[in-house]
């Protein structure tokens, strides 16, 4: 949950669960005198979707470069599983259970879907051979649970832009993450495809799979998400139920602006 003097548009706690996967304290990434993300707090609970709203600019995927430890806090402290990780180097954080996708498909175009998912699945850890073979089987679980059985032989450039988004979070989960973070994960896509994605999305939380996700998509969002972030400016200006957050006037400005939310 956020903390200070951000909103929780709930108005109450949060009582399904109380251990954390993540927290995040006080986090600020400052570029010389632009502050991309100023003082957010954020807890993330096991099993459920969260969702970082907010207008272009406002530090959304700043705040996923500081969470998976892409770009250095200029304060603030992070806990994954009660484990502090601010000052660890981000080729570790894969093995601590974190795995994320970015805004663009990060994909080998000349290898199978098998070859990029198990990708993922050897970062795991894959030097011996019955480690390979287990590597192995996380990508083939990874490739069925996403719905990519079948495809396996195909390049990913032969398949539609929805299936290589699916290519990148089975490559993702292959890993067998704890906290998987999602940066625009259906952006390009058609409204079919979206409402795929998300049901993906869902299915992968039944399995007990926490996610945090960055969309432009304010549907999509309210759709997917148990809980969202609203950003504006680097900072947090709303925490809580998703059709909540967004009729929060302070989430309605800063998409609208003033006179448009007048208006709204």
């Amino acid at each position: 949950m956020a903390s200070g003097t951000i909103e929780d548009v709930d108005g109450a706690a949060d009582t399904a669960a109380t251990e954390s996967v993540l927290r995040a304290d006080d986090v600020a990434v400052h570029f010389g005198g632009v502050k991309a993300v100023d003082g957010v707090s954020i807890e993330l609970t096991p099993g459920r979707i969260f969702g970082v709203l907010g207008p272009n600019g406002s530090g959304k995927s700043t705040l996923l470069a500081a969470l998976t430890r892409l770009v250095p806090l200029t304060r603030g402290s992070l806990e994954f599983e009660g484990r502090r990780y601010d000052t660890v180097r981000p080729h570790t954080i894969a093995a601590r259970g974190v795995a994320r996708t970015f805004q663009t498909v990060r994909i080998l175009p000349g290898r199978t879907v098998f070859d990029n998912v198990a990708l993922g699945a050897e970062s795991a850890g894959s030097a011996g051979k019955a480690e390979r073979g287990r590597a192995r089987q996380r990508a083939r679980t990874a490739i069925e649970r996403t719905g990519l059985a079948g495809k396996e032989r195909h390049r990913p450039d032969e398949l539609s832009y929805g299936y290589q988004r699916r290519v990148e979070i089975a490559r993702a989960i292959a890993s067998e993450p704890t906290l998987l973070l999602l940066d625009e994960p259906t952006a390009g896509m058609n409204r079919q495809e979206r409402d795929d994605i998300t049901g993906l999305l869902g299915d992968l939380r039944g399995e007990g799979l926490t996610q945090l996700l960055i969309e432009h998509d304010v549907q999509m969002m309210v759709d997917a998400c148990d809980h969202l972030f609203a950003m504006n400016f680097g900072e947090l200006i709303a925490d809580g139920e998703p059709e909540a957050v967004v009729r929060h006037p302070a989430v309605q400005e800063a998409y609208l602006g003033k006179q448009g939310r007048a208006h709204a």
